[in-house]
């Protein structure tokens, strides 16, 4: 089953692109994606964000391997972290807060994970998804305003800390939730980071139709129009916010990440 995935994202007001801590990832053949957003209180969670996500997206079966013992499957991915931290508190022109402190040891980040597969070669396939924290997923039948959401269903659920995942294996990670089911062509799915997520569940809540236009998104000039507009309203809180759509469609098209 072909799909197209665009995706977008813009750092928190004031700050740069380099500064963003959120992490998106896809495979070659675009059946996985995987998005993370990094705790910024926490240690190089850019760097812990993006291993999560190039791991599910180069793993073979990942869901399978996630659920058969996440802790497992965590622990060559907090190595690779551990490596990064080592070459960085070794390097003899390292800063001093390069080392972290009593309160920063670790990096922090939420996890979501998407597998799409058609094994039987027609227009319908399933889908799993993976989660871990306030990074949604959305599904969007067309011509439909029936919005499948997981793992938080509405905006209430958001709370200012989140479950994540830890990079050092004796932390205690949180346990991951699953959802799997049919698509075919014409779908929409979402991943989106938690600003996003929140605002998108209480907009569908309130009966307005401007959470659509999210899925109708095909630029990051449009997208980035749309954040500023929710972020200036007070609609939206000032965080990192990407948004990942992958649309199932006749044709492979995977842009690349702005």
């Amino acid at each position: 089953m072909p799909n197209q995935i665009l995706a977008f994202s813009l750092p928190k007001i004031s700050e740069s692109a380099k500064s963003n801590q959120d992490r998106f990832a896809r495979s070659l053949d675009g059946s996985l994606i995987a998005l993370s957003d990094g705790a910024g209180s926490s240690l190089y969670p850019k760097q812990w964000a993006k291993l999560l996500v190039e791991a599910f997206c180069h793993a073979e079966n990942p869901i399978d391997r996630v659920s058969s013992s996440y802790h497992e499957w965590l622990k060559p991915i907090q190595e690779q972290w551990r490596q990064y931290y080592l070459a960085k508190i070794t390097n003899p022109n390292r800063q001093w807060w390069q080392a972290g402190s009593a309160s920063k040891r670790c990096g922090f980040a939420t996890f979501l994970g998407l597998s799409l597969s058609n094994p039987d070669g027609s227009a319908s396939g399933k889908w799993q998804a993976v989660a871990v924290g306030d990074s949604c997923l959305f599904k969007l039948e067309p011509d439909s305003d029936k919005l499948l959401s997981f793992p938080l269903e509405n905006s209430e659920e958001f709370k200012s800390t989140t479950k994540c995942w830890s990079s050092l294996p004796d932390d205690s990670s949180f346990p991951p939730q699953f959802l799997e089911g049919y698509c075919q062509q014409g779908d929409i799915f979402l991943l989106a980071t938690d600003a996003l997520s929140q605002w998108l569940l209480a907009n569908f809540a309130s009966q307005s139709s401007e959470w659509k236009q999210i899925f109708e998104l095909q630029r990051q000039e449009d997208f980035v129009r749309v954040i500023q507009q929710l972020r200036q309203k007070r609609s939206l809180k000032n965080d990192d916010t990407t948004a990942i759509l992958i649309k199932i469609l006749d044709e492979v098209s995977i842009l690349p990440i702005p």
